[in-house]
């Protein structure tokens, strides 16, 4: 499929709240997805998603995201951190009443006495597995017909 970049004037609150809603999905796919969807509406056809280039890039970011966690998964574990920080971080989200990583994350640095570079790589495990699990439900819709 061959693109080009062109020029849009939109809403820009409507725009940045559609931005965060189809994290990781670019606005670009997203109005390339309506597009098609419009044109085979007005032509009378059926609009198939699973057929279009979004479909197999969602799938790729799921692979690459599945990969990158176990691996990080297995790397803590492998250094022995990996449940002690699950427990620090459950004892936070506890404590705090939230599992918004942008709240547990400071105090998880603040009390986690091993190694930082365990801290960090647990933080980039649990923020790319959020990401891992948006994408996820995205597939979920697409494969459940209700995009």
């Amino acid at each position: 499929m061959a693109r080009k970049a062109v020029t849009v004037y939109l809403d820009i609150a409507a725009y940045q709240k559609l931005r965060k809603l189809i994290a990781p999905k670019t606005i670009s796919r997203e109005l390339d997805d309506l597009i098609k969807k419009r044109i085979a509406e007005l032509e009378g056809k059926e609009y198939n998603p699973l057929e279009s280039a979004d479909y197999e890039e969602l799938k790729r970011e799921y692979e690459r995201l599945l990969k990158d966690t176990e691996k990080m998964e297995r790397t803590l574990k492998k250094r022995g951190t990996y449940q002690k920080l699950i427990a620090v971080t459950d004892e936070i989200e506890e404590e705090l009443g939230t599992k918004d990583l942008s709240i547990v994350t400071p105090t998880l640095l603040d009390r986690w006495n091993g190694a930082k570079e365990d801290a960090h790589l647990f933080i980039n495990f649990l923020e790319k597995l959020k990401k891992m699990k948006e994408t996820e439900r995205q597939l979920d819709k697409i494969r459940r017909g209700m995009k």
